[in-house]
Formats: structure tokens, C-alpha cells, sequence
């Protein structure tokens, strides 16, 4: 379906504030803004990524389609009327031939159900009184007050389309949790919070129960970050994978054509690592936690991972407490003996991932284990004391329901992890399923699925400690964190909190510097090419020492 948004009193770059939005209502839709003409504007149109194509109007077909049903294109007009009074805030949608749509570029599209009724219009008006009481709670976003009535007219105007009400209202953006951070550091009271979640943002009652549960949570954790500003967290990429999944659009390279990428890669990590923690030591920084991800770390031989751990304890300087993860996400990858030498260099939290616990599942998304396979690495790890032990499972895989999803849930529940880590299934640019054009479960089965998860994690005595949100994430909803009492990861809270500098080491790797102060940040990135990485990573380095030089100027 392809929509055009357009409004004769919002600019384009305030038009482009709610493209995510119409796409949590229209997963599959393509949107084109149309804002009012200014110098610079014309002949452009905003897709629904927000990037600018400019094409001349007579570029483009409008045709009838092959089976002669006129093309149509829905019409979302938007106007609001503020700072000028009286207040309020108009919206419509209609649907109208794509040949009177010169400007847009459009995908064929014949509306043969009645999903849509194309004789339709609906329209909204939110009152001047309506718009004062949305104003009336603290802005605590960076969004300016005409795009989020802009947002308030496109929910309103979308739900009384598609009978559907998005959980997490007008909110698209990957990190919910740092508004009531926000809220609670301005002194706000928890009703009051509730109020703001619930009136400015629009977020469903139940995540906003969810979201203040997890925020309460972190709160003491964020504490301990804000109160030891030398501290921050590692970040250490391995970027190879015994084979690539799916739905994985991460930076992975597949070794099954030979290990010499691995080998040359360690070396260049190895460099990066000893200069990085000669500079840590040099401005009197430590790790606070350090996480090695990927790809699959654990795709390393023992020995391997046993000299890059050995190296990491040599060269980044530790808190006394450190938590030391390894994402060993992959059962195929791991052996009793890899285990233990994993504990030995002080790997004290696990992740162990099986996705899902249905072998066709397995299969299907690419993953080289069975469940067999899962639940003896599990046993075998559960052998070795001292470290925390977490799975993941993923929502909306192909093919599965909620039966499914209880049934994973059921024989995980039995393995009595200390952490559970739900995902809700993201399809992004670069995985097999995008290039296939994969459509994701979406709708009231998946909630249903969120649903099942929360019961089964409180269940298992669990807590939700952390979560975010992803682009295209399926159902609009949420990934999850979950974990026994005083078994929360504390690189999960800083990271997703943004209140601590996070150092990022190796391809795709991601820096954060944060300034305490107001918690401001700058991010880079590592590229992730690996053998693009092994040139570039000297200049990233650099630029990550003069981004903290300039925060601790400002202290």
C-alpha cells in the first residue's frame, strides 16, 4: 500500500517526524511526504527512511494496472494549529487514483480485499482544550510540540482506520525507558509519570505498568553508573559465525571456507585492545562490565578464546566486580572443555540462545543445532558454578504460533535459567529475509506470544529489567530482558540507559561517549567489514580519545 502524507501547515521536516509512525499502523506500506513548497523544496519527495529523492513529475507513470483496476494511493492530510490559536489539530484520510500523484513514485498496487474500503474518508479534530491538556505535561523529548500533536492527529486518525492501537502509542523509538528516566530526574512524581505516559505519549496502560516496573528496577544501577563517572563498559566484536541466520542483518562473516579472516582479524583486535587499555590506564578509567558479542565469539577454538580473554584481563584495566559476558549464542560452537576455560578467564555470565526449541524452527532460520543440542550444552554448562546463565528465544519466527512459542517456553522454564531474553522478530535490510520478502506474524497472536512470555518469566520468580524497541520490530512491540533478583546484566541497563560511555572494540563495534553531566553522548561506529576495520580502526580510536578529552574539559 502507498500512502502520502501531506499538510498545508507543517513543514516536510516536520511531516517526516511521523513516517515511523504510519508505519507501525501499515508494517508493509511505503510512504512519500508532501509538505508546503519552500526554496530548496521542489521536486522533492521524502520516502518513508526519510531520505530525499528529487525526480521531475513527468518521470513517472501512472498507469492502470494489468488486471484494470485504477491504482490508488491513501491520503493522510495533517494540520495543526499551534503556537497560533485557537489550538487544534485536523486529520484526514482518503484514498484517491495514483495518476493524480504526478510526484510519487509508487509500487503497483490493486486494492482487491476489503481490507481498506477505498470509498471511505475519515477524518479527526483534536479540540483546542484537548491540545492544551497534552501540553500541559513536561517535554522531556527532543521532538518539538508540533510533531508530537502532529503524532497525537496521525494515531487518532490511524486507529479509527485500521481499528488498531499501537501498545506503545505515538512512541517509535528504540529506548521508551529514558523518558520516565528523564521524568524522574526532573523530581516527577510516579502518578504523575503515569499521567505523562498515558496522555502525552499515548502508551497503553499495560506498558506503561511494564515500563515503570523496569524503571524502578534500574534505578540503583544507574546510581552506581552516575556515581563512578571513571567507569564504563567494554564492548568486544567478533564478527564470524559458523553460518548466518536468517533474520540476522548483524555484521557476520561464515569461516566455512577457512579460518585464515579469523586469524588475520585477532591480530588487528589484539593491537586495538592493548592500545585502547594503555589509554584506560593512562585517564584512570576501568571496566565496569565487558561483553564480547558478535557474530558468535564462541566460534573461536578453545585455545583461541583462551589467549583473547587472556590478553582483554592483561590490558583493560577492571573494576573489582567485573561482569565478564560472552555471548555464546551458538550450542554447535561449544564443548565441555571450551566451558570451562571460558569460567576459568572469568567469564562469569552466559548467554546461551536457542530461539526457539522446535528442531523445524532450527532449521528453518538457518541455525546448525538442534534442541538436542541446546539442552546438552546447557546441562553441560549448568555443571560449572559461578556465573549466570542466559537464553534468548525470538517472537514471530516463520512458521511458528503461539503454541509453539508456549511450548519453548515451557522447556525452557524446565532448564530454571537466571536470565530470559525475549526479542520480537525485526526483519532489516541485509538479512536472507528481507531479500525474500518475508511477511512478518503480526497482530493480536503476537501480542498474544508477549503475553504467554510475561506470565512464564514471572513464573520463574524472573523480573523485567531492561528493554527496547527495534525498526520494523514485529507488532510493534518490544524486546524484553527478564531476570532473577540479583542477577540483572549490567552492561544490558547502561547500554540501553545511555548513561554510561560504552567502549566498543573490533568490527561493527559501537562507542558511546557520555557526559555525565547531562548525558549528552556522541556515538561512533567500527565499520563492519573486517578487513575495513583492520585499516580504520587507528582513526575511530582517535577520534573516541578526543571525544572524551572534550567531556572531561567540561567537568
Amino acid at each position: 500500500m502507498n500512502f502520502q502524507l501531506m499538510s498545508t501547515t507543517l513543514t516536510r521536516s516536520e511531516l517526516e517526524a511521523g513516517l515511523s509512525l504510519i508505519r507501525a499502523f501499515f508494517p508493509e506500506g511505503k510512504v512519500s511526504v508532501k509538505g508546503p513548497v519552500t526554496i530548496g523544496d521542489l521536486e522533492h519527495d521524502v520516502n518513508e527512511n526519510g531520505k530525499v529523492d528529487s525526480q521531475k513529475s513527468g518521470n513517472v507513470n501512472g498507469h492502470v494496472s494489468g488486471n484494470e483496476l485504477v491504482e490508488l494511493v491513501a491520503v493522510i492530510e495533517v494540520d495543526v494549529t499551534f503556537p497560533g490559536r485557537p489550538y487544534n489539530v485536523q486529520g484526514k484520510f482518503y484514498y484517491e487514483p495514483a495518476q493524480a500523484q504526478p510526484h510519487l513514485h509508487l509500487c503497483p498496487q490493486t486494492f482487491q480485499s476489503d481490507a481498506y474500503a477505498p470509498s471511505k474518508r475519515y477524518q479527526v479534530l483534536i479540540s483546542p482544550q484537548d491540545v492544551e491538556q497534552i501540553l500541559t505535561h513536561p517535554q522531556v523529548g527532543k521532538e518539538t510540540e508540533r510533531k508530537v500533536l502532529l503524532k497525537h492527529g496521525l494515531y487518532h486518525l490511524l486507529t479509527q482506520v485500521t481499528g488498531h492501537t499501537p501498545p506503545w502509542g505515538i512512541l517509535t523509538g528504540i529506548r521508551p525507558s529514558k523518558i520516565l528516566h528523564r521524568l524522574n530526574d526532573l523530581g516527577i512524581s510516579e502518578t504523575s509519570e503515569k499521567k505523562v505516559l498515558l496522555e502525552r505519549y499515548l502508551i497503553r496502560e499495560d506498558k506503561t505498568q511494564l515500563l515503570q516496573e523496569v524503571v524502578v528496577l534500574q534505578r540503583p544501577y544507574l546510581k552506581e553508573i552516575v556515581d563512578h563517572p571513571e567507569q564504563v563498559a567494554v564492548y568486544v566484536g567478533i564478527p564470524f559465525c559458523p553460518t548466518r541466520c536468517t533474520y540476522c542483518s548483524f555484521p557476520a562473516y561464515s569461516l566455512q571456507q577457512g579460518r585464515e579472516p579469523l586469524q588475520a582479524y585477532l591480530q588487528g583486535l589484539y593491537e586495538e585492545i592493548r592500545v585502547t587499555g594503555a589509554w584506560m590506564k593512562e585517564t584512570g578509567r576501568c571496566a565496569s562490565s565487558l561483553y564480547m558479542g558478535g557474530g558468535t565469539p564462541t566460534i573461536l577454538s578453545t585455545s583461541e578464546i583462551s589467549v583473547l580473554l587472556q590478553w582483554i584481563r592483561k590490558n583493560i584495566p577492571m573494576a573489582e566486580e567485573i561482569e565478564l559476558s560472552v555471548e555464546a549464542g551458538r550450542p554447535d560452537t561449544l564443548s565441555q572443555e571450551k566451558l570451562q576455560a571460558l569460567r576459568e578467564q572469568g567469564v562469569n555470565r552466559l548467554s546461551i540462545n536457542p530461539q526457539s526449541m522446535h528442531n523445524r524452527t532450527l532449521k528453518r532460520i538457518g541455525r546448525a543445532h538442534s534442541v538436542e543440542d541446546i539442552l546438552r550444552i546447557y546441562e553441560l554448562a549448568r555443571e560449572i558454578p559461578g556465573w549466570a546463565i542466559n537464553m534468548d528465544l525470538i517472537l514471530g519466527l516463520p512458521g511458528e504460533n503461539v503454541a509453539d512459542v508456549r511450548e519453548s517456553l515451557k522447556q525452557i522454564g524446565e532448564l530454571k535459567p537466571d536470565n530470559l531474553t525475549v526479542h520480537a522478530l525485526a526483519i532489516k535490510k541485509g538479512s536472507k529475509e528481507y531479500e525474500a520478502g518475508l511477511v512478518q506474524n503480526l497482530g493480536t497472536e503476537l501480542e498474544s506470544m508477549q503475553e504467554i512470555v510475561l506470565a512464564s518469566a514471572r513464573s520463574l520468580g524472573m523480573r523485567p529489567y531492561y528493554l527496547y524497541r527495534q525498526k520494523h520490530i514485529a507488532g510493534n512491540l518490544e524486546n524484553i530482558g527478564f531476570a532473577l533478583p540479583g542477577a540483572e546484566c549490567r552492561y544490558n541497563i547502561g547500554i540501553m540507559e545511555e548513561r554510561q560511555s560504552v567502549i566498543g572494540i573490533g568490527a561493527g563495534a559501537s562507542s558511546k561517549v557520555v557526559n555525565p553531566q547531562d548525558f549528552s553522548l556522541t556515538n561512533m561506529k567500527h565499520p563492519s567489514n573486517w578487513q575495513v576495520y583492520l585499516r580504520r580502526w587507528p582513526e575511530i580510536y582517535q577520534k573516541r580519545v578526543g571525544e572524551f578529552l572534550k567531556i572531561s574539559h567540561s567537568l
